[in-house]
């Protein structure tokens, strides 16, 4: 007999800011839920295509992996700067799956 082990790559749940636009000064945060695919999984976040973190430490983004199926992204004070793209890209050893949103900011 042979055994065969079908491995699932992530997926991951649509996510957004919650509003089209966010006012500057305010707070904000999304989370990364991956609700299926196979253990190991890694999951990252993106702004730009940069990895959150490495961008610059005082960014104002601070990214926390809560379990190993879930990451949040906050941002405390929202500033032009940080309008963008965000991306959480999850992966394991079947594949990569990843998800955008977009962070409008309006100024006050």
């Amino acid at each position: 007999d042979l055994d065969v082990t079908v491995m699932e790559p992530p997926k991951i749940v649509p996510f957004s800011f919650g509003s089209p636009v966010v006012d500057s000064g305010a707070f904000a945060q999304i989370s990364c839920i991956v609700t299926s695919g196979d253990q190991p999984l890694t999951i990252s976040w993106s702004f730009h295509g940069d990895g959150t973190e490495s961008s610059a430490p005082d960014n104002g983004i601070t990214t926390t992996n809560l379990g190993s199926r879930m990451s949040m992204l906050v941002i405390e004070q929202v500033k032009h700067t940080h309008q963008g793209h965000y991306t959480c890209q999850a992966k394991n050893n079947a594949g990569i799956s990843s998800y955008s949103t977009q962070l409008k900011v309006n100024g006050r």
